[in-house]
Parts: C-alpha cells; structure tokens; sequence
C-alpha cells in the first residue's frame, strides 16, 4: 500500500500464546472469550505484526518480534510460532538485513525487540540489521536496563546490549521526526517509554502502528487494558487520543498483536474495517 512516499508491507513476525487474563486485565474472562477463545490452558494466540517501509530508498522495519534466540525451554513455555518470520517475509521482498536503513520499535519487550539481535554460531550475539539505526525512547532503554521486580522478565539484556555496543542506538526525548514524514511519539503507559510509530502524509492520510497501546481488536474498546501496563490511567488517556484522531481523520491502524486483518480504519461507530491491501491474516 502507498501511503504519500511511504510504501508499506505488514506482515507477521510469528507470535506466541499468552495468557487471556493477563491480556485483557480487569475485563472479566466471560467477557473477553467470546471474541478470544482461550484453550484449555487459558492461552490466546497473538501474533508480532511489523511493517517494512519502503521510502525515498531506505528501508525502515518497524517491530522486530521474538526473533530466534529463545532457549527451548521458553520457547515450549510460550508456545512461540514461526520465530523467524519477519526474515523470511523480508527475503520474499528481496530485502537482506543488510540493508535495512532504519528499525524502530514501540518498546523493548522481548516480544516486540526480540529480533533486534540473533544468536552467532559460536553462541555470540550479533544485530540482525548491522547497519541500521535503531530508535528508541531514553525512558524506555533506561528502564529495560534497569526495570522494577514486576517487569524484569519482560526484558532480555541479549535483545539490547548489542546495539549499544555497536553504536547504533539513537535515542529520543518524547515526539521526535526520525525521517522525513515517520514521527514517534511517546505514549508510556504499558511501559514508560512506550511510542507510536506514525507515518504521516498530511492530517488526513496517516498510519500508526499502535504496539501494546491497542494490542489487538478487542483492545479497541478504551476500558481494556492489558494487566501489563505499568500506568493504566496514561494507558487509557493516551488510547482516547488515539481513537479519536483515527476515527476522525480515518487513520490506516496496524495492531501490535493481531493475529486476523491486523491493518484497518477504526469507524466513527467503533466498527473496524480492514485494509484488504494490508491483508495478512
């Protein structure tokens, strides 16, 4: 899909199960079920959605899911399915890692910065995209290196470290223009340094990949807030900002975690309705 100078591809970077209770928070389980089936395990199935952008000749990936380096052991625990996805997907587009310009993630959980980094075949860590620069928060990277009790399982030292260490890390203070026409902007809430990514052609004609703020559909509902989040009530006022200025300027929305039509238009009603040049089911 074009998008003004913006060439845009949504894909799954595979995905895990999580568990339904802790993906819809306070929402009652005889509530969320009937939208998201849970197995016997009370286990949903989310997927990583990332967009390749074609622009002006850079290639910028947006999200780079779990990735590869899970051990067995947590990779059987969560379930995790096609891990390496987004490279596959990248290679049917005939695009190496190499030459990926720019990554941007919303946050820095291993389920969205897993990919940042692949295990070497001596069992080193080496970036997946060696040359790109890789934006992200300072609130956030400070906090994955340094996060509270309740959060440090979400952050994996591996997924980060490598970046610094290669000089490729560019950080950013709040809403920040990384090329032209791709802004992030800083939401917190599920995390402190959580962002949007917006691809803006003019008010009108704009794309935000929205990470955990509207994890999946359901989520498109302002009150459903993953038990994740860290700061609930910034959650739901950065969420009512958002809902707003898609419904009302009928902004293209790709859901971090979607596993069916995860690019579309919220309707002034609330209805959502696909992007069938985005389909990836």
């Amino acid at each position: 899909m074009r998008l003004g100078d913006f060439e845009l591809y949504v894909m799954t970077a595979g995905g895990w199960h999580a568990d339904g209770g802790s993906f819809f928070g306070v929402v009652p389980r005889v509530l969320w079920q009937k939208e998201r089936p849970p197995d016997e395990d009370n286990l949903i199935r989310c997927a990583c959605v990332a967009v390749v952008v074609r622009h002006r000749g850079r290639v910028i990936v947006c999200e780079t899911g779990i990735g590869t380096k899970l051990d067995e052991k947590l990779a059987r625990r969560y379930r995790v399915w096609e891990p390496d996805g987004l490279l596959s997907s990248l290679g049917s587009l005939g695009i190496r890692p190499q030459e990926v310009d720019v990554v941007v993630t919303t946050h820095l959980h291993w389920d969205h910065a897993g990919g940042l980094t692949r295990r070497r075949a001596d069992g080193g860590y080496e970036l997946t995209f060696p040359r790109a620069r890789h934006v992200v928060q300072r609130e956030e990277w400070d906090f994955a290196l340094a996060p509270d009790p309740r959060s440090r399982a979400a952050y994996f030292e591996e997924d980060l470290l490598p970046v610094a260490d290669a000089g490729l890390l560019e950080l950013v203070d709040g809403e920040a223009e990384v090329v032209p026409g791709l802004v992030v902007r800083k939401t917190g809430g599920h995390t402190p340094g959580h962002q949007l990514i917006i691809f803006r052609h003019s008010d009108e004609l704009s794309c935000a990949v929205t990470g955990d703020l509207v994890a999946q559909r359901p989520h498109l509902r302002l009150p459903w807030i993953p038990a994740a989040d860290l700061d609930v009530r910034r959650s739901l006022e950065e969420k009512e900002k958002l809902l707003e200025e898609a419904s009302s300027h009928r902004w293209l929305l790709v859901l971090g975690h979607e596993t069916e039509h995860p690019a579309g238009y919220l309707e002034p009603g609330g209805g959502w309705t696909p992007e069938p040049e985005l389909d990836n089911p």
